[in-house]
């Protein structure tokens, strides 16, 4: 029995406490070929965790001869993706919800091309602690002068968070970027993600049209219309992961009832109840420009999707600390006294102080709430930055657990390289549901068997997803001098239950 399946029996034996969800859960699942198995159609879009079938928003899609399957363009098979490539599917799932079967995916990289200063024709690739780069030589850094092609989520315009990257190898030398129409003259140019190429070829497109480009310098060889996915059945069931698109100019594309967008799909969340805002989100009042979610709902009539479900997705850090080593001129600063390094980048961060509207309004030892992408084992892009009373003895980390963070053997939990103990004074809470209370009465027992229940590898399948999302709130006035890996005494760590 998997951890990870542990912490999802949860779900449904939340009141009858942690014996009970110990005993509860049970094994776990796969893709059937089982004709009795009930099933419905399904169009999807999300990155590829698993392979063998293929993994993707934590079903097990297998994948029948006869299916159609391809890679930018071109006939493909699936042992020819990767882990980290976003693709689209069609197909059944099951009533299980972690099986299904996927008769046609779809794989295209978002931009091909050289690589100059971490950019790639003006885009700059942010790398992730989970970057797929195996095909790329491992890189860490973009090498100027070669040619890459990407995959992941598009930030803004000119951002995307790589999730996949490999060598561009097919040896045409022509570049490719994904993006809105916003500015078209028939049959001399049209302008893509703020760049204007000149085009002469065949195709007919219009303003707010999502498409494909081939191009060379700012000469556009070929132009393709990239929403042949979304021309879906009124009632079709849709789940789609990826970045939230809030850019006005885009939605002014959507039917007037969207809210966002994820690429060319037009969102609209009013019909989420409160459940439905789930994985560290509460309502819409906690979208924001790139931020990663999954949304589940229908299309309706005018191909709008209408979300029952919007759920945070991983890579998502959100802490509260002190600021210290402020430097405004580059957009950085430090919080856990130095120990996690932040970056800003202007466009995507909101900013809301008590005084200034930038990093540079920001002075050493402010108590800051920032929300943003992880980046490394210690580093996060941040996207949102707020004022908030910090307590010298409650600081606040909420992220994905490191690799191997949880160790019952010495009772300490590890997020973002700041290690932490939990003693009788601990609380642990799944979800909101305490276990033990702490104030003296947790024990070892109850330290252990927490600890022992959080997925902190890196096997990624329909029954044992991502590393575990945790909160942990920390006394840093006990960790004797605040130097990095410091074990800080933890006064409360909560298991946040997010679908894989």
């Amino acid at each position: 029995m998997t951890k990870h399946k542990l912490i999802n029996g949860f779900r449904g034996v939340v009141a009858i406490g942690l014996v009970g969800l110990l005993v509860a859960c049970g094994g776990g699942g796969g893709g059937s070929d089982d004709s009795s198995v009930s099933s419905e159609a399904i169009t999807a879009r999300g990155m590829i965790t698993q392979l063998g079938s293929i993994w993707v928003l934590g079903v097990e899609y297998e994948t029948p001869n006869g299916g159609s399957f391809s890679d930018d363009d071109n006939v493909s098979s699936v042992a020819n993706y990767k882990v980290g490539q976003w693709v689209r599917l069609r197909g059944r799932r099951n009533d299980d919800g972690i099986s299904g079967t996927a008769t046609e995916v779809e794989y295209e990289a978002e931009i091909e091309g050289v690589a100059a200063g971490g950019a790639i024709n003006g885009v700059t690739i942010i790398f992730t602690a989970s970057t797929n780069t195996a095909e790329a030589g491992n890189i860490i850094v973009l090498n100027n002068g070669s040619r890459y092609e990407v995959s992941g989520l598009w930030l803004d315009d000119s951002t995307i968070e790589a999730t996949y990257i490999k060598d561009d190898d097919d040896g045409d030398g022509i570049d490719e970027i994904k993006g809105f129409v916003e500015a078209v003259i028939p049959g001399l140019s049209l302008t893509v993600r703020g760049i204007t190429y000149s085009y002469g070829g065949p195709t007919v497109v219009a303003i707010g049209d999502f498409v494909e480009i081939h191009f060379n310098g700012t000469t556009a060889s070929r132009v393709e219309l990239e929403d042949d996915f979304n021309d879906q059945n009124e009632g079709q069931e849709v789940e789609f992961e990826g970045a939230v698109n809030l850019d006005p100019a885009d939605l002014a594309n959507c039917p007037t009832s969207a809210d966002f967008l994820i690429d060319a799909t037009c969102i609209d969340w009013d019909l989420v109840p409160s459940s439905g805002w789930m994985d560290g989100l509460s309502g819409p009042g906690d979208m924001e420009q790139g931020l990663r979610v999954e949304a589940e709902g229908h299309f309706n009539a005018s191909g709008l999707l209408i979300a029952k479900k919007i759920k945070g997705r991983g890579n998502r850090v959100r802490i509260t600390s002190t600021a210290s080593n402020v430097n405004g001129g580059a957009g950085t600063f430090d919080l856990f006294f130095g120990d996690i390094q932040v970056t800003t980048m202007s466009g995507i961060t909101e900013f809301d102080l008590d005084s200034g509207t930038s990093v540079s309004d920001i002075s050493n030892g402010d108590g800051l709430e920032v929300r943003g992408i992880r980046t490394g084992t210690a580093s996060m892009l941040a996207q949102r930055i707020k004022s908030e009373s910090v307590n010298a003895n409650r600081h606040e980390l909420r992220a994905e657990v490191d690799l191997n963070g949880a160790d019952a053997s010495t009772n300490s939990i590890t997020v973002m390289g700041i290690s932490s103990v939990a003693d009788s004074d601990t609380e642990l809470e799944i979800e909101d549901t305490v276990i033990a209370a702490g104030s003296g009465s947790t024990s070892e027992a109850d330290i252990d068997s927490f600890l022992n229940m959080i997925d902190d590898d890196n096997v990624v399948n329909s029954t044992n997803g991502p590393r575990d999302v945790v909160d942990v709130r920390i006394d840093t006035t006990n960790s004797g001098n605040g130097s990095f890996g410091s074990p800080y005494l933890a006064d409360q760590i909560e298991i946040e239950l997010e679908d894989d």
